[in-house]
């Protein structure tokens, strides 16, 4: 188990390896440095307009490589249980997508009822009104407004005061005093409380009922106490509010979304909120800001108009539609400019691409200190016209060890990783066993194994790419590539296997065995026939070449006999990742 922080090490260099580039033969007779200029000798930079000889030769992109989808993996031991590898390459799977308004009802808590007593709140039929008067009268009492809408006073007789606002309550039922009594009798009124109703909810909720409310609660408040709209078959564009048989109201949550419109509904008691079928559905997604699933009407909608609704971003410009037409499969790729001329079809599914490529890339440069650290350059602009534009200093400045990081080969980098424990799990999970003692060992080679992937998972390569020959000055840059140009070191690295892991001062024809002796040698747990040395500029070898300012030095763990039989898997697995990740490619 000791080993465990050794293959961990290695991991490190596998998520720091490179692919490199080399580049056989020169055809510009320049070495590594010659773009790179020192201030004293920078000449005027040329217009990257007239360097390049083919603006346009790019290759188009090609489509990214994926898994095969599906479930997750399941292997079947000999014993015919099933075993899940956890951590495994993920499958790509389809996520269904919410209805647009949906959004209303995700915290159903925050549609909350109306008060019921605010200055605009009307007066209605079973209102409880204070009414005290005093002076040359006096009364107290707490009056309901009757059938009729009126309230009673004694001496006075009935005031009518249904539709009156909270507002103008006081002012109606003082007049009504002043006109019987003219003289010193004072009035004051307070609306105590409404009338409770109740409305049913009904249609495509998930619990249609009969709930308690006022007269003023929004439609979306007794939504919401059935449960929202049901997501399936329900319409956010078809509620009606229903009264005695005839609608009163009709209810497009679509328009209250994007305009805030919301029609005024006073309820009366036994009122029905019917929540209509869904209508027919298109699916959006892709580079849009608000991913749903759109209603619409089959007679007047257009394509235009559910794509408006969903926002796209300004990177958008395309629309890849996917349907039936005639009972078989259809697909269309358009540009959006043409979506109002697409009728949708229900079940229709719409993904909003950026298909528009920038007539530049940008190009960062690490290590560029005395000049900027960042390019707009046309596209298919090539690393050397850029390394023209870098200014350096030559005694800081390590142009030999000078390297891209590329966000492509990171990600092909990360997938290489994946693959390798995927395939070290499997191994794992599938080993059969031929007796208890066997069996229980097989336990403890899994945990193992979990623990170690959980470990290398946390790891991202970097993507770099090792600019390997001379001929990189034609390499072609891609958009968000950069240049790093390491700083000069005076010191090597030792570490991995060894009994003192340490940085010593560097000296010249010392050989790998003698600085490895700097770092105690190789400990009891180390293979000293597994020694891999990582240069600055991100390349790899086995330690057969003299040593460089900067190198770093590793010494892979041995498995022996007596570790599990995992160990020596897990090494070898490494061991072929870090090679890979580090593998020399022909420019040709």
């Amino acid at each position: 188990m000791r080993t465990w922080g050794a293959i961990f090490i290695v991991v490190l260099l596998t998520a720091l390896g490179a692919e490199a580039l080399h580049a056989q033969g020169s055809t510009s007779g320049q070495g590594n440095n010659a773009p790179l200029r020192a201030p004293s000798t920078l000449a005027e930079p040329e217009p990257l307009g007239d360097i390049f000889d083919d603006p346009g030769g790019y290759e188009q992109p090609q489509p990214v490589q994926t898994s095969p989808s599906g479930g997750d993996l399941l292997l079947r031991e000999q014993s015919g249980s099933r075993t899940d590898i956890p951590n495994a390459v993920p499958p790509i799977t389809t996520q269904g997508l919410l209805p647009f308004g949906s959004q209303i009802f995700t915290n159903s808590g925050l549609v909350d009822r109306s008060v019921g007593v605010n200055p605009d709140y009307r007066i209605a039929q079973g209102d409880r009104i204070a009414v005290r008067m005093w002076g040359a009268r006096t009364f107290d009492g707490i009056l309901v407004v009757d059938i009729q809408g009126n309230i009673f006073l004694p001496e006075i007789g009935p005031v009518k005061v249904e539709g009156v606002t909270n507002a103008q309550l006081a002012q109606r039922v003082r007049s009504s005093v002043a006109s019987v009594f003219t003289d010193n009798v004072k009035v004051y009124t307070n609306l105590l409380g409404t009338q409770p109703l109740g409305v049913f909810v009904t249609g495509s909720v998930p619990f249609p009922g009969r709930y308690p409310g006022s007269k003023d609660d929004s439609v979306l408040y007794y939504l919401a106490r059935a449960g929202g709209i049901d997501l399936d078959s329900g319409s956010f564009r078809n509620i009606r509010v229903v009264r005695r048989g005839a609608t009163v109201a009709t209810i497009d949550l679509y328009k209250f979304l994007k305009d805030g419109e919301m029609p005024p509904v006073r309820f009366s008691d036994n009122d029905s909120i019917v929540v209509g079928s869904q209508m027919p559905t298109v699916a959006i997604s892709g580079d849009v800001r608000s991913e749903y699933r759109y209603e619409f009407d089959p007679g007047r909608s257009t394509g235009g108009e559910l794509i408006a609704l969903a926002q796209p971003r300004p990177s958008a410009s395309h629309a890849l539609i996917r349907g039936i037409r005639a009972g078989k499969q259809f697909n269309t790729y358009v540009p959006l400019s043409q979506m109002t001329a697409y009728k949708p079809i229900d079940g229709d599914s719409i993904t909003v691409e950026a298909d528009r490529e920038s007539e530049t890339i940008v190009v960062t440069v690490d290590g560029n200190d005395m000049g900027p650290s960042a390019f707009a350059v046309p596209r298919a602009t090539r690393l050397g016209a850029v390394a023209q534009l870098v200014e350096i200093d030559p005694t800081l400045a390590d142009i030999d060890s000078i390297y891209l990081r590329r966000q492509s080969v990171a990600l092909r980098q990360q997938q290489a990783i994946d693959r390798a424990l995927y395939e070290l799990q499997r191994s794992v999970l599938t080993d059969s066993s031929i007796s208890s003692t066997e069996s229980a060992m097989r336990v403890q080679e899994a945990a193992l194994v979990e623990r170690f992937v959980s470990q290398v998972r946390t790891v991202r390569p970097e993507g770099r790419v090792v600019l390997a020959g001379n001929d990189w000055r034609e390499m072609l840059l891609e958009d968000g590539d950069e240049i790093v140009i390491p700083k000069k070191s005076d010191v090597v690295v030792i570490s991995g296997e060894v009994k003192l892991p340490q940085t010593v001062l560097w000296q010249s024809r010392r050989s790998v065995r003698a600085y490895i002796e700097d770092a105690g040698g190789v400990s009891n747990r180390g293979d000293a026939g597994r020694i891999l040395v990582m240069r600055s500029d991100g390349s790899v070898h086995d330690g057969g070449e003299p040593i460089r300012q900067g190198d770093h030095i590793m010494v892979l763990p041995a498995a022996n006999q007596k570790t599990f039989a995992v160990f020596r898997d897990i090494v070898e697995v490494v061991f072929r990742v870090a090679l890979a990740a580090a593998v020399v490619l022909d420019a040709n």
